[in-house]
């Protein structure tokens, strides 16, 4: 098993890197520096790659060692995944070596021991590292290397240069690794790396967006503490937010922006939600609500760009809504790139290392007295039911005659029933399964009716804003907000109705 934290570094901040206090402290900071002549193989189809894996042979002097690795998790730019190395007497892949190694009743598996593999098997790209590898071991025990890379990955198709840093765990726990990064931070910029060399090599060859990731299901276990739950559910929210970094990045897709600004709703509704119980550091909450503020002025305008006017769109003035939307798009891709450059900031690689920190080393129980430790290791089950019925009856306050509120205050209902929402699904798993679908489908239309009107209400800023800046889709802005207005008039009595549906419900257990 190999964990590993990747981090990107600037090729001119490398030098100085090398002489960062942390490092200068192990063997002077001169540790081992050897070339790393890596050639990747694959099928001409590229076998391997689409069963999510990679296979390699690595040149160091007169050595030759094969490498598989598989997919495994990434998280915070910890890769944590299976790996598989052996030497091997040539310079081409010796796949009998695996097959006692990897499953025979997996792809992989089935892959290694189809005889044609072999065969067809060709080099796809080569990685020439030159490495500086640095031995440490930390106060707490914990043994990392640290490799300092610097070369290129190499196609027919094309180059890419290569400077990283690898922390690669010897021995300990994971969380030494983000200690170890959030030191070097201090001596220059880092960011988070969201992929391997591999994947690197393989964006020369095919051409491929990532899919944006939702939100898993939470489970939970009624013998649980408080404290237990609270790290499923916060592993969760950061599992969706890290899944969708990768689509933000490369811009192609605006459902990665906006399934990452779930996580982190979902994330900072999960603090919340614990609060009382196991109170965040100081920072957390500001630097999510920046992160999160960077991602939504592209998201706003993308809705606004595509399901909002399509609503305007619909009866027969398509050709005076069509300036406005071009007008949308391309404010919406500028935002966009301003939300890959703020995931790809040192604020946020700071932001993401802090929090992996502080929830793997459990840094809450810093200062607690006897009683809070006590409290959080009390029942998730009764913990939770206590919530949901807090959540529940905040909503209900504040969605007293709901049709009826103005913009500010049927916007405050909105959001605590996202928060009723969020805590339904993160303790689903402790409640009756029926009580908690009728009450989520309940809750589920009534947030469609309340998304879109709010939708309408952030279309209405915007599009009072484009004249100003764009004069040729003024008449389409203005019969955008008028039509928008009349939709949001005329579904007075349906969100009545929705509302009393869901009034007469009682919070699952």
């Amino acid at each position: 098993m190999e964990r590993e934290l990747k981090l990107r570094v600037r090729i001119e901040d490398l030098e100085k890197l090398r002489h960062a206090p942390l490092l200068a402290q192990s063997r002077g900071g001169s540790g081992s520096s050897r070339l790393l002549t890596s050639t990747h193989f694959d099928t001409p189809e590229l076998a391997f790659h689409w069963c999510k894996a990679s296979l390699r042979v690595r040149a160091v002097g007169n050595e030759r060692h094969q490498t598989l690795k598989l997919e495994g998790s990434v998280q915070a730019g910890l890769f944590d995944r299976d790996e598989f190395e052996m030497p091997v007497d040539s310079d081409t892949p010796d796949l009998k070596l695996l097959q006692d190694q990897i499953a025979a009743d997996t792809d992989c598996g089935r892959l290694i021991r189809d005889e044609a593999t072999a065969a067809r098997l060709k080099p796809v790209f080569v990685t020439r590292i030159r490495r500086s590898s640095i031995p440490l071991r930390l106060p707490s025990g914990d043994e990392l290397e640290v490799a300092l890379d610097e070369g290129t990955i190499d196609a027919d198709s094309g180059s890419v240069p290569i400077a990283a840093v690898e922390l690669e765990l010897r021995h300990g726990q994971a969380e030494s690794l983000y200690g170890v990064a959030l030191e070097l931070l201090e001596t220059v910029p880092l960011r988070i790396d969201h992929v391997s060399k591999a994947d690197l090599g393989y964006e020369l060859l095919v051409a491929e967006h990532s899919d944006a990731v939702k939100a898993r299901p939470v489970h939970l276990n009624r013998r649980d503490s408080v404290e237990d739950a609270f790290c499923t559910v916060v592993r969760n929210c950061l599992d969706q937010v890290h899944a969708n970094e990768r689509g933000v990045v490369s811009g192609h897709d605006p459902s990665s922006v906006h399934q990452m600004r779930v996580g982190l709703r979902r994330l900072r509704s999960a603090i919340d939600l614990f609060a009382t119980v196991i109170p965040a550091y100081p920072t957390l909450d500001g630097e999510l609500r920046w992160i999160a503020s960077e991602l939504g002025a592209a998201r706003d305008w993308e809705v606004l760009a595509g399901a909002t006017l399509d609503r305007s769109g619909t009866i027969g003035n398509a050709d005076e809504i069509q300036p406005v939307r071009q007008v949308c798009e391309r404010i919406a891709v500028n935002n966009r790139q301003r939300a890959a450059a703020a995931v790809e900031s040192v604020r946020y690689t700071r932001l993401v290392l802090q929090l992996a920190v502080w929830l793997n080393r459990k840094g809450w129980r810093d200062g607690m007295s006897d009683k809070q430790r006590e409290g959080i290791g009390g029942s998730a089950g009764k913990f939770s039911a206590e919530v949901l019925r807090d959540r529940h009856r905040k909503l209900i306050k504040r969605g007293k005659r709901l049709a009826d509120l103005d913009d500010h205050r049927r916007h405050r209902a909105r959001i605590a029933a996202k928060k009723v929402r969020y805590a339904t699904e993160f303790f689903a798993s402790l409640c009756a399964r029926r009580a908690v679908q009728h009450y989520v489908e309940a809750l589920t239309a009534l947030q469609d009716d309340l998304g879109w009107r709010n939708d309408a209400v952030v279309a209405e800023q915007l599009l009072k804003l484009l004249p100003q800046t764009s004069p040729e889709a003024a008449s389409g802005a203005a019969f955008a907000r008028g039509y928008l207005a009349s939709r949001v008039a005329a579904d007075h009595q349906t969100l009545k109705k929705r509302w009393k549906r869901f009034r007469r419900l009682s919070p699952p257990h």
